[in-house]
């Protein structure tokens, strides 16, 4: 699973969704919306224009904010729907 997450300084919602991803073992690339010279850049490189931040991709596909990787990982039975890891029997 290849991911990326989009952030910014001061964001929480980034950081939990950081904090998830740790959480639940995976490996993350971090792209912070800082190092981009322009915002377009940072937008052609996430792909579709967004307006909030986190944006996560994971193997390619944008799955959206934290909310929407909340829903992500619950569908696979990983978190539940407070992005708390769940155990697995």
């Amino acid at each position: 699973m290849k991911v990326i997450i989009y952030s910014k300084l001061n964001c929480t919602y980034c950081s939990k969704a950081k904090v998830m991803m740790n959480n639940l073992g995976i490996e993350y690339t971090e792209k912070k919306f800082e190092e981009f010279k322009t915002v377009d850049d940072m937008l052609e490189d996430i792909g579709k224009k967004v307006k909030t931040m986190p944006q996560i991709k994971i193997d390619g596909e944008l799955v959206g904010g934290y909310h929407q990787l909340i829903e992500y990982f619950d569908d696979k039975g990983l978190v539940n729907f407070k992005g708390e890891k769940v155990e697995q029997r």
